[in-house]
């Protein structure tokens, strides 16, 4: 192979993984919606570019800012998520306790309950089966500290 065509080659490898990138933001979403006693964020989609969760911790920033320390975060609707994803969990579990409140992860597909697993991240996280039940969780009369 020439160096004139490893480099088209290399170029090509490039444009097809800035396409990629492209494609994968699309393809994921996430709603922050606040509720009574604590923020609910659904994320849905596939988690696994890094810039994709600059926002959601943006935002969650600013209702704890307001006063809403308390988060649900819903993942019924993500479809792949790697340490990207699990880097923007921590980072949500990290910050809402930092400001005295507790972040619970609801909903697990099974893909990511499986990740939890092999990462033994369910010692970190309290985990719920769903929205409904994470809110029980808050509602208890517990201290999360």
């Amino acid at each position: 192979m020439s160096f004139f065509s490893a480099l088209v080659s290399k170029k090509n490898l490039s444009l097809c993984y800035h396409l990629t990138l492209i494609q994968i933001q699309v393809n994921f979403e996430y709603k922050v919606e606040p509720r009574e006693t604590y923020t609910l964020i659904n994320l849905s989609g596939v988690l696994i570019a890094p810039n994709q969760s600059q926002e959601v911790i943006g935002e969650m920033e600013e209702a704890i800012v307001e006063g809403t320390l308390n988060v649900v975060v819903d993942l019924s609707g993500i479809k792949t998520m790697n340490s990207t994803g699990l880097s923007l969990l921590i980072s949500i579990l990290t910050k809402a306790r930092n400001a005295g409140g507790e972040a619970i992860i609801a909903s697990l597909p099974e893909k990511v309950n499986e990740l939890m697993i092999i990462t033994k991240l369910y010692t970190v996280f309290t985990v719920a089966e769903s929205i409904e039940a994470a809110e029980e969780l808050l509602n208890k009369e517990e201290t999360w500290l």
